[in-house]
């Protein structure tokens, strides 16, 4: 592989994360350091970085001077946080995973997960995600296999197409109060992984997979779950 350059890692958020216009503000084409993180406001003053990437670039302005700016955001969001996320499926150990379509759109994931247990779900997911912000037991104990669905919205709607497809636990990433009735109704298992909990877990991801596909790049993450 060649060395990373701003225009290389541009094209390459573009392959990967299906992400339209990668390129946020040009800056110097050689990069050897990348700065990552969730929005501006989590970067230091100076990152010690060749350039930025950010997941929310609006409000970057004219900060950093310098330095050229990559981001993705509705593409990160599709592939690195909830919905649709093989990547997260697999370091899960998920098998029969299934597509799940909500409006015409990717939404999520079916899957089957490893566990044999509520218990041991929750334990999965805080040992590879650091914890959870709500939780809601199902109604009954889970069968086996059990059958996760995790989706990028959470609305009566998702709700009753989970259930239909054979979820006992529908994962997301902040919990509405608008579709409790519908989880409860189901008998599901909810489990509200945090917004930006799934989001730092997916910049840490993106930067694993940018130094695979670019030997040499160092990567800094900036910023935490709040």
């Amino acid at each position: 592989m060649s060395p990373a350059t701003l225009s290389a890692l541009a094209d390459w958020l573009g392959t990967h994360l299906a992400e339209p216009q990668p390129l946020k503000r040009p800056g110097p084409e050689a990069v050897t350091r990348l700065a990552l993180a969730l929005e501006p406001g989590d970067l230091p003053t100076d990152p010690q970085a060749d350039a930025l990437f950010l997941h929310r670039s609006r409000g970057v302005g004219e900060g950093w001077p310098g330095l050229g700016v990559l981001g993705a955001h509705d593409g990160f969001d599709l592939h690195l946080t909830t919905g649709p996320n093989r990547v997260l499926a697999a370091r899960l150990g998920w098998t029969a995973v299934q597509l799940l379509h909500w409006e015409g759109q990717p939404a999520g994931l079916l899957a089957t997960a490893p566990q044999a247990s509520w218990g041991e779900l929750r334990a999965a997911l805080h040992a590879e995600l650091g914890g959870e912000d709500e939780a809601l037991a199902p109604r009954e104990p889970v069968a086996r296999p059990l059958r996760v669905a995790l989706m990028n919205r959470l609305s009566p709607g998702t709700v009753t197409l989970a259930a239909a497809q054979g979820a006992h636990v529908y994962l997301t990433g902040q919990q509405r109060p608008s579709a409790l009735a519908a989880v409860q109704a189901a008998g599901l298992g909810l489990i509200a992984l945090g917004h930006r909990r799934t989001e730092w877990w997916g910049l840490g991801q993106l930067a694993d997979q940018l130094r695979a596909a670019f030997p040499g790049l160092e990567t800094s993450l900036y910023g935490a779950v709040r």
